[in-house]
């Protein structure tokens, strides 16, 4: 027969699996799963633009995901791309997208990884150009010119995060977004060298958002992709920090994909790297409804 604790023990489980992630900016305490971790040390500044690992959650019809490491203040891009649908760009077409931030002329011709195939994306910026400031783009990938925008300005660092919303073209892009700046540990700024795993590992604050699922195309239940990379002020020069990670030695990639400026990144082909420059967040686990259906056993069994 099963004990009170027993039982008491599944109910903790079962909420514990249900408790959603609270967006500060911060991994600590959140039961985040991590999906990435750097393989290279950054060329854009040591803890000034470095990814150091991505973790996600999906949960409540949101989906929960955080970059950890930091952004410079520049406006430096941190642009996360989603593969959630059938087909979508695995080479980007710049004259089918939409046109927010200046975005798809600069990576017009640059090509994914074969198996990716981006449908929407988000991109993150900071700087001090009117203040200390956060903002969050949203666009959906070969949409049309205005499927594309703004989501919202916000102060850089607000430890309670951010709730943000827009209508975009008929897309409501629902989020709260924080940023904690304080890391100062993780990857060194060497790209001749691998990144240290377990330093990348032991930093926990960062970018950290969630988002409604519909907005990125993301049926509830189903797995879906994530490239996610560091790049110039004006999209034009790719850095060496992407996650799924790069392998060392590697440097920044610039325009193409050997660190030359060219005013775009038509020469960037991730084919040509090593490994894969996305990673999967799988459908999630069942780990919760084992939780609630080992309670509800347990009670019948009292």
């Amino acid at each position: 027969m099963q004990t009170k604790t027993t039982v008491m023990a599944l109910g903790a489980m079962a909420a514990g699996a249900m408790a959603q992630p609270v967006v500060d900016g911060s991994i600590s305490g959140d039961g985040y799963t991590n999906y990435a971790v750097q393989t290279v040390e950054t060329g854009f500044g040591d803890n000034q633009s470095e990814l150091n690992a991505a973790y996600a959650r999906v949960q409540g019809g949101r989906l929960y995901l955080a970059i950890t490491g930091n952004l410079e203040g520049n406006f430096n891009k941190l642009n996360i791309f989603f593969d959630t649908v059938a087909g979508g760009q695995t080479v980007i077409d710049g004259g089918s997208n939409p046109t927010n931030d200046g975005w798809a002329s600069k990576y017009n011709g640059m090509s994914f990884d074969s198996a990716f195939g981006a449908d929407y994306m988000l991109i993150f910026r900071r700087g001090f150009g009117t203040g200390d400031q956060f903002d969050v783009d949203w666009a959906k990938v070969g949409g049309g010119a205005a499927d594309g925008g703004l989501v919202a300005s916000v102060p850089s660092q607000t430890p309670g995060g951010n709730a943000i919303s827009n209508n975009i073209n008929g897309q409501l892009v629902d989020m709260v977004v924080a940023y904690d700046n304080s890391n100062i540990a993780g990857i060194g700024g060497d790209s001749s060298l691998a990144a240290d795993n377990a330093a990348a590992l032991a930093v926990t604050t960062g970018i950290e958002f969630s988002i409604n699922l519909d907005a990125l195309g993301i049926t509830p239940g189903t797995s879906f992709k994530v490239s996610a990379m560091v790049n110039g002020s004006n999209h034009d020069y790719l850095s060496n920090q992407f996650l799924g990670g790069l392998i060392a030695p590697q440097g920044n990639l610039g325009g193409d994909g050997a660190g030359n400026f060219t005013g775009s990144l038509s020469g960037v082909n991730l084919n040509q790297f090593a490994g894969d420059q996305y990673f999967v967040v799988p459908a999630p686990g069942a780990a919760g409804l084992v939780a609630l259906g080992g309670l509800a056993a347990a009670r019948r069994r009292r």
